[in-house]
């Protein structure tokens, strides 16, 4: 009889060693699949900033492009004022056909090659360019066309949210 009570512990006993075992397993998997949701819905959130700051790139060159086009820098300097104000964007740059600086929120680069405020062979792409630094900043750049040729260069800095899911 003791000898069966004994039995029925220990089978208790590894019954529950057993369990415990294989609940810290599916614990372990819920983690890694967490983890693995919460990249994804990042990697989602990013996509879809990349997405909505190229196609706001888009109405703010047209802006800028009549603006310089009548020579009307102050006007670039007010929309640039103004958007920087917004949440999230850090500066607004917007440089010349020459490559030099002529309006940013951040007047210390006016006058400046814009090799100094980002890529300069950014200055050579026809299409919008959307693009993230080490820091988690994004920079989006965009060639602002005249009729028949290139008059300057859009950047801007984006500090994008942080993505946090509960």
């Amino acid at each position: 009889m003791l000898v069966a009570a004994g039995l029925v512990i220990v089978l208790f006993a590894a019954l529950w060693i057993w369990k415990a075992a294989e609940i810290k397993n599916l614990k372990q998997e819920n983690e890694k699949r967490e983890a693995l949701l919460q990249q994804q819905a990042a990697d989602l959130f990013r996509q879809a900033d990349y997405r909505y700051l190229k196609l706001l790139a888009k109405p703010y060159v047209w802006a800028i492009r009549t603006e310089m086009m009548k020579g009307n820098i102050e006007a670039v300097n007010l929309y640039a004022n103004d958007m920087v104000k917004e949440k999230n964007f850090q500066t607004i740059t917007v440089a010349d056909e020459k490559g030099v600086v002529v309006s940013s929120t951040n007047k210390k680069l006016e006058g400046k090659p814009y090799a100094s405020v980002a890529n300069a062979a950014s200055l050579n792409s026809d299409s919008t360019v959307v693009s993230q630094t080490d820091n988690g900043a994004v920079n989006v750049t965009s060639p602002v066309m005249g009729f028949n040729k290139r008059i300057g260069t859009l950047i801007f800095n984006y500090m994008p949210p942080k993505a946090e899911l509960k």
